[in-house]
């Protein structure tokens, strides 16, 4: 709340003064006008990064958001607007600069989020030739969400759509306080009630989870299992669990514990929050039959295309973090770009980057 309020507060003051500024200049010479705007827009962008960087990370982040889009692209077609007479060019490329802007603003913030991405992938494995009939997981991370609304219900849907056989959570499920968790849990419960899953639903804990709770609180009373630095053995069928605490998905490489569970005729199932311990297979050559599934990264929330996400907030390549199913050698490698995005004082957008719900199916190779 409080970077809320310095943030429409900034809006108020940096839009005035460059409204002020932008109108009351007289027309300066082509290069004159872009120094002049090069200038205003690094001002406002140094202002904002210094003065929300006090309140962390995501609120510098937000706090530039606002300071591109609500200052300096208005600023920039006030301006538009008052030289048209002395350089019509001028004049129509700063005002197209702040629809095009404008609309990717408002694209990233009220569409994309919610335009889910339903991604199927075949995981095969001579381990699991001995299975009956293929098995249908559905691999659900980063809910992240201040509230059960329209959205996540139509991710619900889509889940028991699927018909899962197994369900595997990822981590990060309510981003609320601990006073406001009672009120939240009862419509994730009712949702969760909804999906049959015959083989389980089994969770790991995420970065924002012990804020509310634990995980433990979190599905207390629910069908899913809570698997923190744990294994299972999934009744009638070939497949071990192996859930890995939040710290330890953060580890660069997998202990020994968990590389000796990957042996064997059991095909191993490794999940986490993070995708950070799938170095142990990108960078040092750990090559089991198995499969690695974790989200976090959230797709970096923002991606250039060609390039991948400029921040992931993970050491693994942008190939992985950006999120997907992918072959390495003989394992399987699953990230996840994640249901939700980060709430409190980030801003939430996602562009070029829809939220994603991964279903696999898992079969003899």
């Amino acid at each position: 709340m409080a970077v809320l309020v310095l943030c429409s507060a900034f809006d108020l003051v940096g839009l005035v003064f460059g409204l002020v500024c932008a109108w009351r200049i007289r027309y300066r010479s082509g290069w004159l006008e872009w120094l002049m705007l090069f200038a205003f827009a690094g001002a406002m962008m140094a202002v904002a990064g210094v003065f929300f960087r006090a309140f962390g990370g995501f609120a510098m982040l937000r706090g530039l958001t606002h300071a591109m889009f609500c200052v300096i692209l208005p600023v920039m077609a006030v301006r538009g607007i008052r030289i048209r007479r002395h350089s019509r060019a001028l004049s129509v490329l700063w005002l197209m600069a702040f629809f095009v802007g404008e609309a990717t603003y408002v694209f990233a913030r009220e569409i994309e989020p919610r335009r889910l991405e339903v991604t199927h992938a075949e995981v095969t494995s001579p381990r699991l030739s001995g299975l009956p009939k293929p098995l249908v997981v559905a691999c659900v991370a980063d809910l992240q969400t201040d509230a059960i609304g329209a959205y996540e219900i139509h991710v619900f849907d889509e889940i028991v759509a699927a018909k899962p056989d197994l369900v595997l959570l990822l981590g990060d499920y309510l981003q609320v306080s601990d006073q406001e968790l009672c009120k939240h849990l009862p419509a994730l419960h009712e949702q969760l009630r909804r999906i049959e899953a015959p083989l389980g639903m089994y969770a790991v804990d995420g970065d924002v989870d012990h804020f509310a709770g634990g995980v433990e609180r979190i599905f207390a009373g629910t069908r899913v299992q809570v698997l923190v630095d744990d294994r299972v053995s999934v009744p009638g069928v070939p497949i071990d669990i192996t859930g890995l605490s939040r710290l330890r998905s953060r580890a660069k490489f997998l202990d020994r514990s968990v590389v000796a569970s990957l042996r064997g005729e059991r095909f191993p199932i490794v999940i986490g929050h993070a995708p950070d311990f799938m170095l142990s297979v990108v960078r040092d050559g750990l090559d089991p039959d198995a499969l690695f599934v974790a989200g976090h990264t959230h797709g970096g929330q923002i991606q250039i295309p060609g390039f991948g996400p400029p921040v992931m907030f993970s050491a693994v390549p942008r190939w992985l973090g950006g999120g997907g199913v992918f072959a390495n050698g003989k394992a399987w490698l699953c990230c996840s770009r994640g249901i939700g995005l980060e709430c409190g004082d980030a801003p939430r957008v996602r562009l070029f980057c829809r939220p994603q719900l991964i279903v696999l199916t898992l079969k003899g190779s």
